[in-house]
């Protein structure tokens, strides 16, 4: 009988049973003269003790699994995922990027279960429906989502060297840029393969719907299947050769296609663009962070008016436009905390022109009483924050932009060269710049909701184009022939169950891929960078 599991006893049994429990050297002992020996009852009393509870071999088992399983519970469920108080200066950029990337699914979502109708342009006239509504129609556009991504790109890769190069540190700018330099392939593109590699094995198993819901804009997004796992490895293999290619992927451009696309999920044909315009960014950064801000800000104009009004390259408008809004805002932060009765002499000469004008005049004194203000300053931030969405807005000329209702008088300024790669994004450029100026606006990028949006934006943006054309557009059939879809009001019903229980899935899915993919890949960039990095000259 094992004493953990022994439990009351006879009287007359408490010595013999104690016995077996005692040292061996005092048994011979104790059995003669137990009430005199002290050794017997220190030992008596000592057996009487409760003996630890030990768990079993099947409870420490499940507890170890239950330890190497930890990584599927959800981020936002673990303590440690909450947002902490003291917050990056910048933080409210990973909640502009967060959202963005929430309604590029939205965006995306529509094309699986509604028609194309949904996107559409609201022309005077017609049957008023709010989704068409400038502003209102973000929530279904993807455009607009995909230039605020590049604007925010722009201004981020370039905060760190900037901010180094005003302080005069010019060794640690060449050290980050080299960094950045290093890393930034892999970083857009390591994660993308991995997760195409799964998208690759779903394929050969022959999970994405060969038939969609009838009149939605995009039925199916079905992948070229092989007739074997190796040839969909191999196919898949080849493609990460072509879609990589650091080199041979142009520059976009107004009314040019796409040289190549991924065909295991066409969403990811921004990350090519990303890649080639960082490289702009990060050259321009070092051929010019050791020049004065006033030239180098001038450089970056003069470059964004080029590229973009000759060439129509809407992607380098949009990263040279966010690193030239990260530098207006060191520069109006320097002006701004510097004593007015202590300027630098050598670079009065070169004061902007929002300084010059202060000093005096009838427009200084409105503008001194407008900046003073509290709250006619959020009016006028409030008021360029409505007219940058109202710009992100504007729907494409394909679906009718020309005539539709608040942008015909624009649309016809346009000049048609540029499609619909002028409005949307200098829209997307003010609003980067309110938001960075208009600091009460933050608030709306800088909560829980958003700043957990920010964390997942990039594995969101990788997986939801798989999952919608899998699990989505199967939950939407299914739904919708629960409900019926004979009428509007039943088939919207039958979406909104079939979203209901696929976000909870897709939320879930970019989290762990955040947190065993993106993150890794992260991680491995950056160990790989410092383990091959030289720190001192031999």
């Amino acid at each position: 009988m094992f004493p953990w599991l022994a439990h009351g006893k006879r009287k007359g049994d408490d010595e013999e049973e104690l016995l077996s429990y005692i040292p061996l050297e005092n048994i011979e002992d104790t059995r003669g003269a137990a009430s005199e020996d002290s050794s017997l009852r220190d030992a008596i009393t000592e057996a009487e003790k409760p003996l630890p509870r030990h768990p079993s071999r099947v409870i420490r088992a499940a507890k170890q699994a239950l330890g190497h399983l930890q990584f599927l519970v959800p981020s936002f469920l673990r303590r440690s995922s909450r947002v902490p108080r003291n917050q990056h200066q910048k933080a409210w950029l990973d909640g502009l990027r967060g959202l963005a990337a929430l309604l590029v699914v939205f965006h995306h979502s529509s094309l699986v279960w509604f028609s194309w109708d949904l996107h559409f342009a609201w022309i005077p006239g017609q049957p008023l429906l709010l989704i068409k509504l400038p502003i209102i129609r973000l929530f279904v556009s993807g455009p607009p989502q995909v230039a605020v991504f590049f604007v925010v790109s722009g201004y981020a890769i370039s905060y760190k060297p900037l901010r180094l190069a005003r302080q005069g540190r010019f060794d640690e700018v060449g050290s980050t840029l080299s960094s950045s330099f290093f890393r930034r392939h892999p970083r857009l593109f390591m994660p993308a393969a991995v997760v195409t590699f799964f998208t690759a094995l779903i394929t050969q198993l022959d999970w994405f719907a060969r038939e969609g819901l009838p009149g939605v804009a995009e039925p199916v997004r079905e992948p070229p299947h092989a007739n074997n796992l190796r040839d969909q490895l191999l196919h898949y293999a080849w493609t990460q050769v072509a879609v990589t290619d650091p080199i041979g992927q142009e520059h976009v451009s107004s009314g040019t296609g796409r040289r190549v696309n991924n065909p295991y999920d066409p969403n990811l044909w921004t990350l090519p663009i990303e890649f080639n315009s960082s490289m702009v960014i990060f050259m321009f950064l070092a051929a010019f962070a050791r020049v004065h801000n006033w030239v180098r800000m001038l450089f970056a104009l003069a470059l964004i008016c080029y590229f973009h009004g000759v060439f129509r390259y809407w992607g380098l408008f949009l990263f040279l436009g966010g690193m030239f809004i990260c530098d207006l805002h060191f520069e109006l932060d320097r002006w701004t905390s510097r004593p007015a009765e202590n300027p630098l002499p050598d670079e009065i000469t070169f004061q902007p022109l929002w300084v010059t004008a202060r000093q005096g005049g009838f427009v200084s004194r409105i503008a001194r009483r407008i900046t003073s203000s509290r709250v006619a300053g959020r009016v006028l931030g409030l008021g360029f924050f409505v007219l940058a969405l109202w710009l992100l807005s504007m729907p494409s000329t394909q679906r009718g932009g020309r005539e539709a209702a608040g942008y015909a008088t624009i649309a016809s300024w346009i000049p048609d060269r540029f499609g619909d790669d002028l409005v949307v994004p200098l829209g997307a450029v003010l609003l980067l710049l309110i938001v960075d100026r208009a600091t009460f606006l933050q608030v709306l990028f800088t909560n829980s909701f958003s700043q957990y949006m920010g964390k997942i934006s990039y594995s969101l943006y990788m997986v939801h184009g798989p999952l919608l054309w899998t699990l989505g557009s199967a939950l939407g059939q299914k739904f919708v022939a629960l409900t019926g879809g004979e009428t509007n009001e039943t088939y919207t019903l039958g979406i909104a169950l079939a979203a209901c229980v696929w976000w909870p899935v897709a939320i879930y899915v970019a989290d762990l891929t955040y947190r065993c993919v993106d993150s890794k890949c992260v991680q491995l960039s950056r160990w790989v960078y410092e383990k091959l990095f030289k720190k001192n000259d031999v």
